[in-house]
């Protein structure tokens, strides 16, 4: 009797662990039939390695167990990032960074991931942007790839656009990061920038020692002009001082001498009186001595 509930319960058992693992089996066989396609992206179910052309939506989407899975195309703005190295028209050997901005639209997404695959960046995108990026370096020297980096890098742009629609790439933007040249050059440029600022130093100064020669002129006109201005003040000063003197000695008469000194007469009576009169006192009387009148 004893072997029999042992023989019952080994029995049960045994089925309680088949039935686990079955439950287990189908939880993940339902788990591996589904997959999700994130956002910005586009999916395509693959099986047994053929790739179905039916564009899948972002977010849960099933799929056979173990023998399928689902493919995402990122069609989102995406950045592709490569250094290039050429030769400039003067033979200077450049190297830069450059990043290309492109987009992968979802209608033409099956094609690209069926012709080329999910590495297009390395087989489509980078080596455009290394031929084109020669090309262009090409028909600048060193120095005008400096000097004209965005008109370098707008011919790239229009030149790669081009050659990717072939592959359905959409490419937004690209910026040359930087130019790197060699040790030689970039002293020849040192060189030429320190010639560049002495020269610019020597027309500064020039040029002040015009503008210093310039403000002496006007300030020597200026100080002529107030020295004339000043000797003619003075001029017109003594003519009229000369003419007010020449007025003054008109209008001194003997009278008018006469009555200055009677006005200040104290009443002093010199020893010899002349004619023995008081108007012979008077200065308009007194006789001028010859001597004088010649002197």
């Amino acid at each position: 009797m004893e072997t029999g509930m042992n023989a019952r319960k080994g029995s049960t058992l045994t089925k309680g662990i088949k039935y686990g693992v079955g439950g287990v089996a189908i939880l993940l066989l339902i788990l591996t039939a589904f997959s999700t396609v994130e956002n910005g992206h586009v999916g395509f179910r693959k099986t047994l390695g053929s790739v179905n052309p039916t564009v899948l939506e972002p977010g849960p989407h099933w799929k056979w167990p173990f023998i399928s899975s689902i493919v995402e195309v990122n069609t989102q703005v995406a950045k592709s990032e490569a250094d290039a190295a050429a030769s400039s028209k003067d033979l200077q050997p450049v190297h830069s960074h450059v990043a290309v901005n492109y987009t992968i639209p979802k209608g033409v997404a099956y094609k690209l991931l069926h012709d080329v695959g999910l590495d297009y960046d390395t087989k489509v995108i980078n080596p455009h942007v290394q031929e084109i990026f020669k090309e262009v370096t090409a028909k600048y020297s060193a120095e005008e790839l400096i000097s004209k980096r965005e008109r370098v890098a707008l011919e790239t742009n229009e030149l790669l656009k081009k050659a990717l629609e072939a592959y359905n790439i959409q490419v937004g933007d690209i910026s040359i990061v930087n130019f790197t040249f060699s040790d030689a050059f970039n002293q020849s440029i040192e060189q030429k920038q320190i010639a560049a600022q002495n020269a610019m130093k020597a027309q500064n100064d020039l040029d002040k020692a015009k503008i210093d020669a310039q403000q002496n002129v006007v300030k020597a006109e200026a100080d002529a002009t107030a020295a004339k201005a000043k000797a003619d003040a003075d001029l017109y000063v003594a003519q009229q001082k000369a003419k007010g003197n020449i007025e003054l000695a008109k209008s001194i008469t003997a009278d008018l001498v006469d009555y200055k000194f009677l006005e200040s007469w104290k009443g002093d009576v010199p020893d010899a009186w002349g004619n023995g009169s008081l108007i012979n006192m008077l200065p308009s009387k007194t006789p001028v001595p010859t001597e004088t009148i010649k002197k």
